[in-house]
């Protein structure tokens, strides 16, 4: 979150200057990853994002154009990936309390279906203020990174100190990010980059800080008191801000926190700072909240060169900046000052002094001792590394530091009991709870006797022990798959590693053993697996799949495990229909029609449309425009959390198996970030799961195919070709380019994509009637004879019109 209204100010009073690219020849490029997606996907931009879930799918379109211009230059990007939220980040809600950003959803979801909308509307599903979230899209961003061969980090906590460190060590010569910089001790940054014209702006804080009449000290202060990315709350000693609107701006706090400051040194004398103006309030919260922004910023860990976590200040100290006298003793002093003597923090409480090597000799850091209340508890360096390149989960990571895991409503809201009964079961508490376990016993004991809440939007909540005897680690200790691999692939493993001895003593050197060895530890806490090393049905089944279907694509595997999985949870019914939750609005399915569908029929293009929505619909618009379903997005929604399970405990197996070095030396062996990011790009269920855009295609055309050949009684051929045109012509518009616009600004899709589409839709379909026939004939506990029968139906319905 970048200093509120400053960027604005700052352009009205000319302070971001413009440069040429070719300035940046031959550069390494910091980039603050979170604010550079925030320049490109404005608010016209993908507003119908949280209607189809998933990740903008011109994500990589926009990287891949970005990264041209820089290899045109020659400038090396690093992005760097905010990690974990300080204290003051962190939002909490009440029971059944929904943000405005889900407000706003739920809002805008009524409004869709209501009687009296319009037809073809295209809601925006977007605040006015919002940026798009960053952490659903910092798995799929990783996989981009790697596949393109850019540098990435996730940084501890904040990127903008992260990215300073970076500068000051050398390791960037130029940083692109938000207007938080300036908290930073940096000399210039770039505020916007205009890819197509190939220049920049650029600030330079001295000038800024010199036009602007402040010192370094001055600026920080305003900056918490108008809110900024260590301290986002604005005081009340500002206007409430007005209700934004595209065309009226919204008053600039920053330009009268200047008023207030110019006069406050002005009556006062004070040219130092606005701590005094903050005691003046009277107000023990804004004390406390701009105390522990202070603290924030001069304390803010960041991961070093050599990939240890250390404190920003810390770091700094040893670049013979400026001394802060807040935080460093000298060499002198600290040989007769005791601790108690420090005095009090800028966070409150005393502070205790660690000891810093320096280029000129040791200095005495001054450390609040309650500096975890301010950031956060402290994580094992090694978390922080693992953190850094994407292994470990943030939202986990989180939840123990902060003692509480929160969840938040899926993004179609509503009762959504099918949901609540998913996330609230046994099996996957208990998993969550496995998840802890596992990482928290490679911590302090502190951590393995806390407790964490796990706390629901709809107000229940649940305490988890994480103690375990034996513990995890020691159940799927013994499980080991050695079979020099270089390369790990989901349908080998199930053809040939899943069943049989799982005992290998060899070590594991190649990432296809590693992977494999913590997907088979993954199975086994799934029950794929049992204790006695034998496959239960589920695994059955996976194994006669991978057997019978060699060619089949590992996306499509995953989407058929995730299918298997929710059956288990005996949740979301493939068959059912739920009122709560509506399809396609109907008039995106009027084509000059006048039967309508049973609701045997409705049923059965709803499974239909259900099961290809979790196929890839290749299309790629910076702004959808077109129909979406909520009844899609709530199947997505209880698939993409499965999903995450499995990833999470992968991620965690995969941490425990490193650090106890069980048969592997992957510490010391690893001598670079390529090999990390090879062992990485390998594990499965990595990405989001697809956006419901497949799904929605589905329904339309097998809706409309079936209405015109039971209104106008042509041939099905007839039929389906009419559904296609329907869905060229009307739905997608691809005879108008600006329609769906892509990256390139023309219309992203063709009749020729349409088509491909379609049929890689019915091909995907057949693989899940042979999957369904295999699930009924091992256990059909899991696809009884009904459901079987019910996509039997279907399978007449998509081979009459295909």
């Amino acid at each position: 979150m970048p200093i509120q209204s400053l960027e604005p100010y700052l352009f009205e009073r000319k302070l971001a200057h413009v440069s040429s690219f070719e300035i940046l020849s031959n550069a390494v490029l910091g980039i603050d990853t979170e604010y550079y997606l925030s320049r490109i996907y404005t608010y016209r931009k993908e507003q119908s994002l949280a209607a189809i879930g998933g990740v903008p799918s011109s994500l990589k379109d926009y990287i891949q154009l970005d990264l041209q211009v820089f290899q045109e230059f020659n400038i090396k990007p690093v992005f760097v990936i905010p990690g974990l939220p300080i204290q003051s980040q962190v939002v909490k809600y009440r029971s059944n309390e929904l943000s405005p950003q889900e407000q706003h959803h739920d809002f805008t979801w009524k409004k869709i279906y209501s009687n009296a909308h319009t037809q073809h509307p295209y809601e925006n599903f977007r605040l006015h203020s919002e940026t798009l979230p960053l952490e659903p899209l910092v798995n799929d961003l990783i996989k981009i990174f790697i596949e393109l061969g850019t540098d990435y980090l996730v940084t501890p906590y904040n990127a903008s100190f992260q990215l300073s460190y970076l500068y000051q060590k050398g390791l960037v010569d130029a940083l692109y990010g938000s207007t938080d910089l300036l908290l930073t001790k940096i000399d210039k940054f770039i505020i916007s980059m205009e890819f197509s014209a190939k220049e920049f702006r650029y600030v330079d804080k001295f000038k800024m800080l010199h036009d602007l009449g402040l010192n370094d000290r001055q600026f920080q202060d305003l900056s918490l008191m108008v809110g900024c990315a260590v301290q986002p709350k604005t005081f009340p000693i500002f206007p409430p801000q007005p209700k934004p609107t595209p065309n009226y701006p919204p008053i600039n706090n920053f330009k009268i926190g200047l008023d207030i400051l110019y006069q406050y040194m002005q009556f006062s004398g004070d040219i130092s700072s606005l701590y005094g103006y903050v005691l003046n309030l009277n107000d023990p919260k804004l004390t406390d909240l701009y105390t522990r922004g202070q603290t924030a910023i001069k304390y803010a860990p960041i991961i070093n060169k050599e990939g240890y976590t250390e404190l920003y200040n810390v770091e700094m100290g040893k670049f013979n900046l400026e001394k802060d006298i807040d935080f460093i003793i000298e060499d002198d002093l600290a040989t007769t000052t005791s601790t108690s003597s420090v005095g009090a923090s800028p966070g409150g409480g005393n502070s205790k002094p660690t000891s810093t090597g320096t280029p000129s000799g040791n200095t005495i850091s001054k450390i609040p001792v309650n500096l975890h209340e301010i950031i956060s508890q402290r994580l094992p360096p090694e978390f922080y590394f693992y953190q850094s390149i994407g292994l470990l989960p943030i939202k986990l990571l989180n939840s123990v530091t902060n003692g509480q895991y929160d969840v938040r409503p899926p993004l179609e809201l509503g009762n959504n009991d099918t949901f609540k009964k998913l996330i609230t079961s046994k099996f996957y508490l208990d998993n969550l709870d496995q998840q802890y376990n596992l990482l928290t016993q490679l911590m302090a004991r502190y951590y393995q006797v806390k407790k964490i809440k796990v706390k629901f939007w709809f107000g229940k909540e649940v305490e988890l022990n994480s103690r375990m005897t034996p513990t995890v680690s020691k159940r799927i200790g013994h499980l080991f798959v050695a079979k020099q691999s270089e390369t790990f692939d989901l349908r080998t493993f199930f053809a040939d590693a899943l069943s049989g001895e799982h005992n290998a003593k060899a070590d594991l050197r190649l990432p296809g053993d590693i992977v494999s060895t913590v997907v088979l530890r993954t199975m086994f806490l799934f029950g794929i697996v049992d204790e006695k090393d034998q496959v239960t049905s589920i695994g059955k089944i996976l194994e006669k799949l991978a057997r019978e279907t060699p060619h089949i694509k590992q996306d499509e595997l995953e989407s058929l495990v995730l299918i298997l999985l929710l059956l288990k949870s005996n949740t979301l019914k493939l068959n059912q229909t739920d009122k709560e939750f509506p399809s396609v609005a109907n008039h995106y399915k009027v084509a000059n029609s006048t039967y309508e569908l049973n609701a045997s029929e409705a049923a059965t293009i709803g499974l239909i449309s259900k099961i290809t929505s979790l196929k890839k619909f290749h299309s790629s618009p910076i702004n959808y425009q077109g129909p979406v379903s909520r009844s899609l997005l709530n199947f997505r929604s209880h698939v993409e959390f499965i999903n995450s399970t499995l990833l999470h405990t992968s991620e965690c197996v995969l941490t425990d198996l490193i650090v106890k070095q069980q048969q592997n030396d992957v510490r010391s062996t690893f001598e670079n970030k390529t090999q990390w990011f090879q062992l990485i790009d390998q594990l499965p269920f990595f990405n989001n799961v697809n956006n419901t855009l497949m799904g929605i295609v589905a329904e339309i055309y097998f809706e409309v195919a079936l209405k015109n050949h039971k209104t106008t009684g042509t041939s099905t051929a007839d039929a389906a070709a009419f559904a296609t045109g329907f869905l060229t012509d009307h739905i997608f518009q691809v005879s108008n380019p600006t329609h769906n616009a892509n990256v390139y600004g023309v219309n992203s899709t063709s009749a020729e994509q349409i088509k491909s589409a379609l049929k890689d839709a019915v091909s995907w379909w057949k693989l899940f009637v042979t999957f369904s026939k295999i699930v009924n004939d091992v256990d059909k506990s899991l696809c009884d004879d009904s459901l079987l029968k019910a996509i039997t139906e279907a399978e007449s319905l998509v081979a009459t019109f295909s």
